[in-house]
């Protein structure tokens, strides 16, 4: 009966836990959100900067005010993802060993910084070269009539799909601390995983230009080695470790 009451106890202050990490989160994302609807106007041009002269057009009445609220969440929730990221690992931390906290820890600046860098890289190399490319194709045959829901939503999920493939250096370190993969395996499938880069970058920016794809995926291969000399460093640093306690006992 007393485990019993225990238990019931952890689990609601665990819940105690998330009901405050989200409701903090949540306040956050709104107070972010509205800031960023008073200079809505200063979003949108900067969103639709690599279109150049091109104009945006919305075909219902709503479309221009979802348009106008797509942007600027989109644009709160980049802003509030260290944070956020902050308070679920603060709700996971009573789950950790104080040495993993300690790794966890880093992760968040670490996060914050790869996940800038994949945003910035998107807006200013993919959009505008797979803009390029969609536009100058389409218009043989075609007039260009671009709304503006989909526009947006074009280019948002671009960019976070760059800021997703650009978190692939802590995803791998994550799992090598886990023990999931090692230096050794990440070196011996460098030809598949180069393989599967230019794919998923070639699908990211459809453009018949070489130059232009290998722009893109040059920057995500180097992460990816990037991603192996970090690994290879934790292998040995923990092998000097483990040998120097071998030897002392």
């Amino acid at each position: 009966m007393r485990e019993l009451i225990i238990n019931y106890v952890k689990i609601i202050d665990r819940l105690e836990r998330a009901r405050k990490v989200l409701a903090l989160s949540m306040l956050a994302l709104m107070v972010v959100t509205v800031v960023f609807y008073l200079k809505a106007d200063v979003l949108v041009q900067l969103l639709t900067q690599p279109l150049g002269q091109r104009e945006l057009v919305f075909l219902s009445p709503v479309e221009g005010f979802m348009a106008k609220i797509k942007v600027v969440f989109f644009s709160a929730f980049i802003v509030c993802f260290p944070l956020i990221l902050w308070q679920s690992i603060r709700f996971a931390s009573p789950l950790l060993t104080h040495a993993q906290r300690r790794i966890v820890y880093w992760v968040i600046p670490v996060a914050t910084l790869l996940f800038a860098a994949g945003v910035l890289f998107g807006y200013m190399v993919i959009i505008p070269t797979t803009l390029k490319f969609l536009l100058n194709t389409g218009q043989q045959y075609m007039v260009a009539t671009l709304s503006a829901n989909l526009y947006f939503s074009f280019v948002i999920m671009l960019i976070l799909a760059m800021g997703a493939v650009f978190e692939l250096p802590l995803i791998m370190g994550v799992l090598a601390l886990l023990g999931v993969i090692s230096s050794k395996t990440l070196k011996k499938k460098r030809q598949l995983a180069g393989l599967a880069i230019v794919v998923v970058t070639a699908l990211l920016t459809p453009t018949p230009d070489v130059f232009t794809l290998a722009a893109a995926s040059l920057p995500v291969f180097g992460l990816y080695e990037l991603s192996i000399l970090l690994i290879y460093s934790y292998e040995k640093v923990s092998a000097r470790k483990k040998q120097s306690l071998v030897q002392e006992i």
